[in-house]
């Protein structure tokens, strides 16, 4: 059985995560050296909260950075990964797999990934959005709902749920307007802004010159570019794709399908829950999955 890791983005955050791994000296270790790093205890936050910490930007995507890595080489140490051919991460989630994939230590990706995180929650204050996941109706009707709003895609996550995102007061018109549509829902992301659109350039103006210093190399298994939904490549273009991805739409439905290409037909999630087992499902009929704590026996 080909087995795909996959490593969870902002928004799939909770308290708890991490706890099936509480054992580990592994996550215990990669979580010391993030509360270093950030002067907090994330270890604290991510077991037992405050939500409020755990959903700020820029502490979120180093938790579940921390989290999913350490996780991951926790089922690895245990090798319950053994039959393992790709990664993939959603977002924040894609540095994870790349980390994991052997492509930056862990080390060398955590200052990055804060910096990330701060760099898009100053965006996040400086021009407030939020994000709205649409579930059915018709991709046409998807950028018909942005045109109307001045909203932008920003995910493609299954064949029948896109994410769009931009200002608030684009958000507020698109809520009014989805009835209009045929989509059978539409719901709020629990996120702090408009992430992979336009209104994330300043934080990607300032982040390239900080992702061309960091000592990147091939990955040892394929690993999916949210950007393009195909294996990364050389070390420059993920350097480039990196840079990207922060204002580009997540092309999750295509990184499903090069998965499945590669004969994937079971996922493990490491990181918060089984959101990305559930949009692999829907991409690549009779897959099966199970997160992490599942594969523990937790």
């Amino acid at each position: 059985m080909a087995t795909g890791v996959l490593f969870t983005g902002q928004g799939a955050q909770r308290i708890g995560m991490g706890r099936e791994c509480a054992d580990s000296p592994i996550l215990l270790n990669c979580l010391e050296q993030a509360s270093d790093m950030l002067h907090i205890d994330l270890r604290q936050i991510c077991f037992d909260g405050p939500l409020e910490d755990l959903t700020r930007t820029d502490i979120c995507q180093v938790a579940l950075y921390t989290v999913g890595y350490g996780v991951f080489k926790t089922l690895e140490a245990r090798e319950l990964l053994l039959d393992a051919v790709c990664f993939a991460g959603l977002s924040l989630g894609e540095w994870t797999a790349l980390a994991a994939a052997g492509a930056f230590t862990f080390e060398d990706g955590l200052p990055l990934v804060a910096m990330r995180g701060q760099l898009m929650d100053e965006a996040c204050r400086r021009t407030p959005g939020g994000m709205v996941s649409l579930i059915g109706g018709e991709q046409r009707e998807v950028f018909s709902l942005c045109e109307q709003t001045g909203l932008y895609p920003s995910n493609f996550n299954a064949p029948d749920q896109v994410v769009v995102s931009g200002s608030m007061a684009g958000i507020e018109a698109a809520m009014e307007l989805v009835g209009n549509f045929s989509f059978r829902r539409a719901f709020r992301l629990n996120v702090a802004g408009a992430y992979h659109s336009p209104q994330m350039i300043e934080a990607q103006k300032a982040f390239q010159p900080e992702v061309k210093k960091l000592n990147i190399r091939r990955p040892i298994m394929p690993v999916f570019s949210n950007v393009t939904g195909e294996p990364h490549g050389d070390p420059d273009a993920i350097r480039c794709l990196l840079v990207k991805q922060i204002t580009a739409p997540v092309q999750w439905e295509t990184c499903m399908q090069h998965a499945a290409a590669l004969g994937v037909n079971n996922f493990c999630e490491c990181g918060s829950g089984k959101v990305l087992i559930g949009l692999a499902k829907k991409k690549i009929p009779g897959a099966t999955g199970c997160e992490a704590a599942e594969l523990l026996g937790v």
